[in-house]
């Protein structure tokens, strides 16, 4: 810890920290019964488009392609919370 910050700035860094911490989702418990729930979810929003010629699905917003839904829903997930930040 760097001893010459005020503690004050050390206190917010912190509370910014923890409330960082709480918003983002939890993916750690997604199995393939799940990641295809969230992947039929996201497939009705327009977020994922199938490419059924090479039997992936691709996340629209970076163009990313994947065969699995468990790490298409984990990449969603990265990809949101790093866009709020």
């Amino acid at each position: 810890m760097d001893q010459t910050v005020p503690d004050y700035e050390r206190f917010e860094r912190e509370q910014i920290a923890q409330d960082r911490d709480r918003r983002r989702l939890d993916t750690v418990e997604i199995d393939e019964p799940r990641g295809r729930e969230v992947v039929t979810s996201l497939l009705d929003e327009g977020v994922v488009e199938p490419i059924p010629e090479h039997e992936v699905l691709q996340h629209v917003p970076s163009g990313q392609c994947f065969d699995s839904d468990v790490a298409l829903v984990y990449f969603h997930k990265g990809w949101e919370a790093r866009s709020e930040e």
